[in-house]
C-alpha cells in the first residue's frame, strides 16, 4: 500500500512550518475546536477531541502542537522513524527530533490514497480530518509509511480517564503497531495492540475507562522493515 505522497492540506494554524528545513521554527500557534460530533462514541464520554471542524482554517500545511478541548490545550507531537537521508540528521532506526504531526483530510484524499476517503466500505463515517504523521514542504504533505510514533499531552488537566480512541488504516502487517497509556511519572499503565482496520479502515479502540492518563503514545510499526503507518481521531475522555 503506497502511502508516501503529497497532497493539499487544509490546517489550522496562524503561521506555518516547513518540515524539512535546516532552521525550522518548531512553535506553531494552536488549533482552536470550533464543534465536535459525538457520532459513534461511548455516552460516558465527557468530552470528545476531534481534529476537524476549526476556526480559522487557513489553506497551508504545517506541523500541527496543540489542540484545545472546552479551553483546555492538549500538546500534540509526532516523530518518524529515521531511514535516510538529510533531512533525519539522526542515527537510523530512530526517531528524529522534529515535530511531524499532520493532519490529513480524508474528504480530499490525494490521487496516490485516493481509496483514502471516508467514508468507505471500512471506514463507514466520515472522519474529516485525522491525526498521523508525515512531512511538508510548501503547501503539500506527505505520509510517512517507514515507522513513526503520535503523543497526545493532557497534562494539562492533570490527569484523564480515557474512555476510546479511533484508529485509521492499519493494514494486517502493521498489527504491531501500538498505543500507551502512560501516567503522570512516565510509566505505562496499559498498552494496547491497534486493531487491524485493513487499508483506509476505521475502527474505535476501547480503552476500558482507564483513569489516571496524563499523555497517550502511538507507536505506528510494520513487519516489513522500515514500515509503519496509521492515524487516529476520536479521542474520548474524561478528567479525572
Amino acid at each position: 500500500m503506497e502511502k508516501f505522497t503529497l497532497k493539499s492540506l487544509c490546517v489550522v494554524a496562524f503561521s506555518v512550518v516547513l518540515l524539512g528545513c535546516e532552521n525550522e521554527n518548531d512553535a506553531v500557534s494552536p488549533l482552536a475546536v470550533n464543534d465536535t460530533s459525538n457520532f459513534g462514541t461511548s455516552p460516558d464520554a465527557c468530552e470528545v477531541i476531534e481534529f476537524d471542524g476549526y476556526n480559522d482554517i487557513e489553506t497551508g500545511a504545517g506541523s500541527v502542537t496543540t489542540v484545545y478541548s472546552e479551553g483546555t490545550p492538549v500538546r500534540v507531537s509526532a516523530q518518524l522513524k529515521a531511514d535516510r537521508g538529510a533531512y533525519f540528521n539522526t542515527e537510523r532506526g530512530t526517531y528524529s527530533n522534529t515535530n511531524a504531526a499532520i493532519l490529513y483530510n480524508t474528504s480530499q484524499p490525494d490521487e496516490r490514497n485516493k481509496n483514502f476517503r471516508t467514508p468507505n466500505n471500512a471506514a463507514i463515517r466520515p472522519m474529516g480530518n485525522v491525526l498521523t504523521a508525515g512531512k511538508v514542504q510548501g503547501n503539500a504533505t506527505a505520509i510517512y509509511n517507514k515507522g513513526s510514533r503520535l503523543e497526545m499531552d493532557f497534562s494539562a488537566m492533570g490527569s484523564i480517564t480515557l474512555n476510546a480512541i479511533h484508529v485509521l488504516d492499519i493494514t494486517q502487517d502493521e498489527a504491531d503497531s501500538e498505543l500507551e497509556l502512560i501516567d503522570k511519572n512516565g510509566n505505562v499503565i496499559k498498552a494496547y495492540k491497534l486493531p487491524v482496520t485493513g487499508a483506509y479502515g476505521a475502527t474505535r479502540l476501547n480503552t476500558e475507562n482507564t483513569t489516571g492518563v496524563e499523555k497517550i503514545r502511538v507507536t505506528f510499526t510494520g513487519s516489513r522493515k522500515n514500515s509503519g503507518s496509521g492515524a487516529i481521531d476520536v479521542i474520548e475522555f474524561c478528567r479525572d
